[in-house]
């Protein structure tokens, strides 16, 4: 009986290893670790504020910061934990970009450990393309 209960947990632990193994570490190995929630750069020759909030799918503030950019400057943000393990949690999440108080981009993506929403901050405030929104995957 005793050997029996020893295989058993012997077994559990070995899936439970190989579990980790399959969907956290090899994954880890080939796109590398998680990259950063956003990125911000500002390609201007003049400073910016950018506030960045964040949104889940029940429109529940996950993030609200406001950065002063500097000409040339590239911030980002880490991830949370439950954003970095693949499969963890897959839901929508809506980005808000409002830059100097004046002009607001919006961008809605699944969050996923790979995955990074990229803000350009551009001089073209007069053809209203002074902000550029998109994301990138590994």
């Amino acid at each position: 009986m005793r050997s029996f209960r020893r295989n058993l947990m012997i077994g559990i632990s070995s899936l439970v290893l190989l579990f980790l193994l399959l969907f956290v570490a090899i994954p880890y190995f080939i796109a590398g670790p998680p990259t950063p929630l956003f990125t911000a750069r500002n390609h201007d020759s003049e400073g910016h504020e950018l506030r960045v909030e964040v949104f889940d799918s029940e429109n529940n503030s996950v993030l609200d910061e406001t950065y002063e950019l500097t000409p040339d400057e590239r911030i980002s943000h880490p991830k949370p934990f439950r954003f970095r393990v693949p499969g963890f949690e897959i839901v929508d999440y809506t980005f808000k970009f409002t830059l100097d108080g004046r002009l607001t981009e919006t961008y809605s993506t699944s969050v996923r450990p790979w995955n990074t929403v990229e803000v350009e901050l551009y001089a073209d405030y007069a053809e209203s393309r002074s902000l550029s929104v998109g994301e990138i995957t590994v």
